[in-house]
């Protein structure tokens, strides 16, 4: 029969998830502060837009930006839904390994048992969410890196734009 002898091995199976939920919450406080960066930059960008003719070289940069700019809103917007899943998901581990300690302890082994294949195949499920969360981060941190040159000719433009109406 398979007895706990230390009530340590309980605290450690808690311990894995829980510092996998920080790392997530971590990352999805992240991925909120760069959801906000696009949403500015998406207002700013629209507001010249309503002020520009269309067929000005300055618009087509404006509208291939929002375009990019929706690009990177469904990729945030997909690594911070992963990122709340993988939270939850490894919270819930850590209840089930809490639960699993206690079943061992009362020597509910089959239960036990079940608690533990639970645990496992939702931290492995929260594991993958979070690397997918990754992923789709870092293919938007490199569309923003890739957008920077052209973002820096849309402000000269902009500012030659304004330049002679300032005159």
């Amino acid at each position: 029969m398979l007895v706990v002898e230390s009530p340590f091995a309980v605290l450690t199976a808690v311990v894995a998830p829980a510092l996998l939920t920080n790392s997530s919450t971590v990352l999805v406080l992240g991925l909120g502060n760069r959801i906000a960066r696009v949403i500015d930059r998406t207002r700013a960008v629209a507001g010249v837009m309503a002020s520009v003719d269309e067929k000005s070289k300055l618009y087509q940069l404006l509208q291939h930006q929002a375009s990019l700019l929706k690009k990177r809103t469904h990729d945030l917007s997909m690594a911070i839904r992963l990122g709340y899943a993988a939270v939850g998901g490894f919270a819930g581990e850590a209840l089930i390994a809490v639960l699993g300690g206690v079943l061992v302890h009362y020597e509910f082994l089959i239960a036990s048992r079940v608690a533990a294949m639970a645990a496992l195949a939702i931290g492995f499920g929260s594991v993958g969410a979070l690397v997918s969360a990754c992923v789709y981060m870092v293919h938007e941190t490199a569309m923003a890196l890739d957008n920077l040159e052209e973002e820096a000719q849309t402000v000269m433009l902009e500012a030659a734009q304004r330049a002679p109406l300032q005159s």
